[in-house]
């Protein structure tokens, strides 16, 4: 099965990732740093990754629901809803969040705050574990949160914090231990499997691709 993944949450990350049997191998990826550019940049990098991979279309896509800025995660679920009527496949939204805590997890990494920079001095920040090899449970919900107040947390509920980038809030500095981590599209398509298949024995998934902005969007900002 071949997935096309999705994230617009900051930056642009798409890529190809197949699916035999349990085993997961990435055939394209691509990415982009512009945080003001996702309507532009996203279709042609898209249709990169799917030529790279040598594929006519993918089996299904998955797509990151944030939370990030609010144009470029718009950007990203409609481009992705918009492919999957073109193509007839089906859509997985997830938390990125949880895609950077399965990221960080894949590290060994048991207690894990995955944390997005939200901008106006402010992160979202989720709290997860590992649940199995390919999963995970959330133990805080997502919210936005000044830096100093996620530090006082880690203080005294220690984590390694798992984000896209190593430059964080300077009130972050020496509290806890960092993975730098992206979506891949192995996490991605890894964490939709899984997923999937629970909502399939019958648990309440959501895997709708609906936005997680957490806060009303910053016009001027974003």
């Amino acid at each position: 099965m071949d997935f096309l993944t999705i994230d617009s949450s900051t930056g642009i990350e798409v890529g190809v990732c197949r699916s035999e049997m349990g085993h997961y191998r990435q055939l394209a990826a691509a990415s982009s740093a512009s945080t003001r550019e996702h309507a532009e940049q996203l279709t042609p990098l898209i249709r990169t990754v799917v030529d790279q991979a040598g594929i006519a279309r993918p089996d299904a896509i998955v797509v990151g629901t944030g939370p990030g800025a609010f144009t470029g995660l718009r950007a990203g679920l409609v481009t992705a809803r918009t492919l999957a009527r073109a193509w007839n496949v089906p859509l997985y939204g997830l938390s990125t969040l949880e895609i950077l805590g399965l990221a960080a997890a894949d590290r060994g990494a048991q207690e894990v705050v995955a944390m997005i920079d939200a901008r106006r001095k402010e992160v979202y920040a989720m709290r997860v574990r590992p649940m199995g090899a390919d999963d995970v449970a959330v133990i805080v919900a997502a919210d936005v949160m000044a830096p100093a107040d996620l530090a006082d947390q880690l203080r005294h509920e220690p984590a390694i914090i798992a984000a896209m980038s190593a430059d964080l809030y300077p009130e972050l500095d020496g509290v806890a231990e960092r993975a730098i981590v992206m979506p891949t599209p192995v996490v991605m398509a890894r964490l939709a499997e899984s997923r999937r298949a629970r909502a399939e024995a019958g648990e309440e998934i959501d895997l709708g691709a609906e936005p997680q902005y957490l806060r009303r969007p910053d016009i001027h900002g974003q």
